[in-house]
């Protein structure tokens, strides 16, 4: 089933059956309505749409050109009952008989833009006054949403790897590109055929494209409020006039119980950092017009190091991504450049138990890659237990389950330029059913070794791996995961969006890389070793040579940030900032910086209260002194007068 207008409701999300911008008669968007009526994700997720933009916290970076290729004929005009929309939510071009006959057409697509090297199938457009997104705390009377998805068949019908191309419209003349059908769209709920169109979405997008733009990731501005949207909101603006503003408010006033607008109040940006161009990326090179290779090595026979030139080429034939990608790993963490902020807690929940462990023939790995325990048969084969998971993680309020944990060495992301002696991936993939078997959603949690003492986990299991590929039956002690990186994630990670760091290298991966290190010796790092150069031509190693930032911000917790609650407080809405959207990333928690001003500011109240106490005192005590004299005087006297 594909996605139902603006709202993206499907079978596979339960979303509420009636969720409103604000009780009926209001003139603005309401954030206690909306947060009464919106519930899950859309209460409690840490990456949501529409935000406030700060200009003067967006870091400028390049970016990568984005082009559209948009070829869909306006043959209809629909309103939602939320708005105006052209075009279905899917992939697929529609005949328009009626509108209540509307029919996909096999075979057909609406075009695509690219973002870099990466493909998106155009889906619709569709209007929201005012503006959902804000910049400096600044509403638009109108704003587009150009809706796209990911250029992969097992996306359709679910919300993953969105990507929506935002266009600004400020007051002024009237548009003549929404003229070609603007009246066209019916004031009640429906659709109505457009007869005359000269519409060219590539033309009118082309300028405003060339002034760049800014991007993040959010989610959809309407529920179930999934998230992992990538945002491009253009920087060039565009025109429109009160004349057509009141169309569209009048459409909505008829079909939201006179509610004459569509925006979601913007949301707090917790950990997220808005990135905007300050240039353009080259466009990637063409893919290579020969079939996949099923090949690929870290380096040539015999090498000691890996062999950058080796990998782009076996990889790029291999997955053109591997070679066109924008957001690839590993990388090199600079840590001058890491922007601290406030990143959702990770906790991890694997109960898996382990019956063999196997050699990929790559390395060593524990578990296979999917949500399902397997179970070793007799002849040595594997075979998945129907309804079993292997357990799961938590970043902030989004469940991951666990799939499989395997080593590198050397460590594939690196540190200021420092190489570690092993890395571990813990690998998860985003809790949907839709996505298993995919690579889409995954995220990662990374461990890196130092060379120091063995490392006790590793030695219950590091010497049943067999040489060979394969697999080994595993007969020792239950081994805990959760108890080998529970000290360390409570040390904070270093997080960024990247990718697989083997073909086909597909991207959108979480990557979430653990502060501190543990410890491994040279025998658990030589018995890798041996296995790699056995099953690799000599090649002793396995690690991609890190990767170009090209534009990506690397982040990191200043402290630990509980996952975000409903609100107790009502959002800002009517387009000004969020609480938090002034520039300090939409954290509540006190930074440093203040903690430590407010630890002063209580020991000098505290000094100054010791103070007035021994001040007190010694009044007190010169007091009773004076007294004391007093009567001894007295005394003396009494004395003399009786002798």
């Amino acid at each position: 089933m594909f996605f139902k207008v603006c709202c993206f409701t499907s079978v596979a999300v339960t979303v509420a059956a009636e969720w409103v911008y604000a009780n009926p008669g209001a003139l603005e968007a309401d954030p206690i309505a909306q947060q009464n009526t919106w519930d899950g994700l859309c209460a409690t997720g840490r990456e949501q749409s529409p935000i406030n933009i700060v200009t003067s916290a967006a870091v400028p970076a390049p970016l990568p050109r984005i082009q559209t290729f948009i070829d869909a004929n306006v043959t209809f005009a629909k309103n939602t009952g939320h708005g105006f929309q052209l075009f279905e939510t899917s992939p697929l071009a529609h005949n328009f008989t009626s509108s209540d006959d509307i029919t996909p057409v096999d075979g057909t697509s609406k075009g695509y833009s690219e973002i870099g090297a990466n493909r998106f199938n155009f889906y619709q457009v569709h209007w929201h006054t005012p503006s959902e997104n804000t910049v400096d705390g600044r509403s638009f009377p109108l704003e587009a949403h150009f809706v796209h998805q990911f250029d992969d068949p097992a996306l359709v019908g679910t919300y993953h790897r969105l990507a929506v191309i935002g266009l600004l419209y400020e007051l002024g003349e009237c548009n003549p590109i929404l003229d070609n059908f603007w009246n066209s769209f019916p004031i009640s709920a429906g659709a109505s055929e457009v007869t005359q169109d000269d519409t060219d979405f590539n033309e009118k997008l082309s300028d405003e494209l060339a002034g760049g733009y800014w991007h993040w990731y959010g989610s959809l501005t309407t529920p179930p409020c999934t998230e992992t949207v990538s945002w491009n909101l253009l920087k060039k603006t565009a025109t429109v006039c009160q004349r057509q503003i009141d169309r569209l408010k009048e459409a909505l006033a008829a079909t939201q119980n006179g509610i004459a607008f569509n925006n979601r109040v913007v949301q707090p940006l917790y950990s997220r950092v808005v990135v905007e161009t300050d240039s353009f990326m080259p466009a990637p090179p063409p893919a290579p017009s020969a079939p996949p290779t099923a090949s690929w090595y870290y380096a040539n026979e015999g090498a000691s190091e890996a062999d950058a030139a080796v990998q782009e080429e076996t990889w790029g034939a291999a997955a053109p991504l591997c070679n066109l990608g924008l957001e690839q790993s590993p990388i090199d963490i600079v840590t001058a450049d890491v922007v601290e902020t406030q990143l959702p807690v990770i906790s991890t929940h694997f109960s898996a138990t382990t019956e063999y462990v196997k050699n990929t023939g790559h390395g060593f790995q524990l578990f296979e890659t999917a949500p399902q325990v397997f179970t070793l048969n007799e002849d040595n084969t594997t075979m998945a237990i129907d309804g079993t998971d292997k357990g799961y993680s938590e970043i902030g309020t989004q469940r991951y389950n666990f799939y499989q944990v395997h080593w590198h060495t050397p460590s594939e992301n690196t540190i200021d330029g420092k190489s570690f002696a092993l890395e571990a991936h813990f690998v998860h993939q985003f809790a949907d059913p839709d996505l298993v078997g995919g690579y889409n959603r995954l995220a990662v949690i990374g461990l890196l070794y130092e060379l120091g003492e063995c490392n006790p986990l590793l030695d219950e299991f590091w010497s049943t791996f067999p040489v060979e590929s394969g697999v080994s039956n595993y007969t020792g002690d239950h081994i805990e995961l959760n108890d080998v990186i529970a000290n360390e994630l409570s040390k904070g990670y270093y997080h960024w969006d990247g990718s697989l760091t083997t073909p086909p290298c597909t991207e959108t991966v979480k990557w979430n890389l653990l502060k501190t290190p543990q410890t491994v010796c040279q025998r658990q790092v030589d018995t890798l070793k041996a296995a790699l150069a056995a099953t690799q031509k000599g090649v002793s190693i396995n690690n991609r040579v890190v990767q170009p930032m090209n534009g990506r911000i690397v982040t990191s917790n200043v402290a630990s940030a509980g996952a975000a609650p409903s609100p107790s407080a009502p959002l800002t809405g009517g387009g000004a900032a969020a609480p938090g959207d002034n520039g300090d990333n939409g954290d509540d928690d006190p930074s440093d910086i203040e903690i430590a001003i407010l630890a002063l500011v209580i020991a000098l109240l505290l000094g100054v209260l010791l103070l007035v106490a021994m001040a007190a005192t010694l009044i007190k005590r010169t007091s009773n002194l004076h007294k004391g004299e007093a009567g001894t005087s007295a005394r003396k006297v009494e004395n003399v007068s009786t002798v």
